[in-house]
């Protein structure tokens, strides 16, 4: 139990300080499950797939075809195998936790909670004093120096750009709602339970304190859902789901109509605000070339040449009209590289696994439901879908809110876990 815990503890520590290695650290957490079956020598039984498992596998094979016609076949290609490999490692962890011993699961809450107290305070620190932690550990280890165009030097003294943290910040915004999910399944007392969401208040803190404003609307935004389960659980189910419905079927519209009524050009409009509806405009104009099967995964960013200094400018403006290196919208980008399918298969996913997400316990759904939202909005307005640490932390979202799901309806003597959200 001490190694499971520390295991997970390691995992999550490196995942929140440094989220490239999402990945890797999703892929290895099959270990503690197949420790576990080695130790005591049960076997993994084998069940039906989850209706949200099986549209996400149809999902993947409908994009290797897709693959084939995409303007960067090699990185569609790249980014599909770990598609691939980050399904099978969320469904086979899932599934291990759900036939798993209950103080192997508490053991790596207890681990999740510890990464998230400890880290969360960390990166608190780090977003309230200008990354001072990291300006000190640079003067010793110079191989933790950004490049230079992320930092800037004023009266002698060298300061790095806020959006450094922007990785950070969402990954500690993803993990947060399954974290409380944990934290009050491990709590026996009230007061146990009010020290634990404690702990996490200066997780909370970095979030609102820091550069990223789409991990703060989706801090917002899920803390808005997690009150509305609270109070009218059958109205904040169908909202959810009539907001997801909406974000897919009304996505390329307000795109275009966005764009075209000059938003871009507000003066109260932050300039990233203003710079992402330029992309969204230009994006939107594109999917009337190939509006039911896509122009292929990876293509908004194969046409984004940052060296292409005479692009044509969006009239009134200095953004490019470019797909940009990140489209910054999921929504967008799956109705522009995957066509009307791809969104069609993404709009299917999501009210499966808000399906799933139904049948869990009561006292559990508020949480899970707001982990939910928090992944939706993170995906409206944040980074490239395909980027490899941003699937992996999502399914790391998905793997930690089915063990708060497992641990939380033990408690409570219900047997079914969380395999049916898999």
């Amino acid at each position: 139990m001490r190694a499971t815990a520390a295991w997970t503890l390691a995992g999550v520590t490196l995942c929140l300080m440094l989220p490239l290695l999402a990945p890797a650290v999703l892929l290895l957490s099959v270990a503690a499950p197949l420790a576990w079956r080695l130790m005591t020598g049960a076997r993994l039984a084998l069940r039906r797939p989850s209706a949200p498992l099986v549209a996400l596998t149809l999902a993947a094979v409908y994009l290797c075809l897709n693959a084939t016609w995409s303007l960067s076949p090699a990185t569609a290609r790249g980014s599909l195998l770990m598609l691939f490999s980050i399904v099978a490692a969320v469904h086979f962890t899932l599934q291990a936790l759900d036939d798993g011993d209950a103080e192997a699961g508490r053991a790596m809450a207890i681990g999740l909670y510890a990464a998230m107290a400890t880290v969360g305070a960390v990166i608190c620190i780090e977003a309230l004093s200008g990354q001072w932690l990291r300006r000190q550990l640079m003067a010793l280890a110079p191989v933790l120096r950004p490049d230079l165009r992320h930092l800037e030097v004023k009266e002698g003294v060298t300061f790095m750009h806020p959006y450094l943290l922007n990785r950070n910040i969402a990954m500690l915004t993803l993990l947060l709602w399954p974290t409380l999910l944990c934290a009050i399944s491990l709590a026996s007392r009230s007061r146990q339970r009010q020290w634990l969401l404690a702990g996490l208040a200066p997780a909370c803190a970095a979030i609102l304190a820091a550069h990223h404003a789409t991990s703060k609307i989706a801090l917002v935004g899920s803390a808005a859902a997690f009150g509305a389960l609270l109070l009218a659980p059958t109205v904040a189910k169908r909202a959810i789901a009539g907001a997801w419905i909406a974000a897919i079927a009304l996505v390329v519209p307000l795109a275009t109509a966005a764009f075209q009524n000059d938003l871009h050009l507000a003066s109260w409009m932050p300039r990233t605000a203003q710079h992402r509806i330029v992309i969204w405009g230009h994006t939107s104009q594109l999917i009337a070339k190939a509006p039911v099967l896509g122009a292929g995964i990876h293509t908004a960013r194969a046409l984004h040449d940052p060296n292409d200094y005479d692009a044509p400018r969006a009239p009134g403006s200095e953004f490019q009209l470019t797909t940009g290196l990140h489209s910054h919208n999921g929504y967008l980008q799956t109705w522009y590289e995957a066509g009307a399918v791809g969104a069609a298969l993404l709009l299917a996913f999501g009210l499966l696994v808000l399906r799933s997400l139904a049948t869990a316990p009561p006292g559990a759904q508020p949480y899970l439901y707001a982990s939910f939202v928090a992944c939706a909005l993170m995906g409206g307005s944040s980074f490239s879908l395909w980027q490899p640490w941003f699937m992996a932390a999502l399914g790391l979202a998905a793997v930690f809110a089915g063990l708060g799901w497992n641990i939380f309806a033990a408690q409570r003597g219900d047997c079914a876990g969380a395999d049916r959200a898999t």
